[in-house]
């Protein structure tokens, strides 16, 4: 992910994938996975992610992270719209619980904060 290249991803991931992140109307497969992606490597070109524990459990394999970058392209929101760059920077914390078969990656549930974010941007009171 940090160097913003989602062609590598097909690899890991079984048939049938899907992924379930905020902003998403539920579990999207690998080419909306991507695009989601995109838009925020779009809207953040330094976004860089440090993962901070990795916990794996039979088929289960959880991840925390921290994401940090500038709000320098546009950020598309899920009703299409899109917020023009602040040139703030935003820092979010985040969960990945991922499933695996055989191997292969066949369910991602993203978690973290969207209202800190766009609070962090200026663009909604704090919490």
């Amino acid at each position: 992910m940090n160097a913003h290249d989602l062609s590598q991803a097909s690899q890991y991931q079984a048939p049938g994938y899907t992924f379930e992140g905020p902003g998403l109307p539920g579990a999207v497969g690998s080419d909306a996975q991507a695009a989601y992606m995109q838009g925020f490597f779009d809207a953040f070109p330094d976004l860089h992610f440090e993962l901070t524990h990795k916990i794996a459990q039979g088929d289960f394999v959880v991840t925390n992270w921290v994401g940090t970058g500038t709000h320098e392209g546009p950020l598309r929101t899920p009703s299409g719209d899109s917020v023009p760059a602040t040139g703030r920077k935003g820092t979010n914390f985040g969960s990945n619980t991922m499933e695996f078969e055989n191997g292969k990656v066949v369910r991602v549930r993203s978690y973290w904060d969207m209202v800190a974010l766009l609070a962090q941007l200026g663009l909604m009171p704090g919490m």
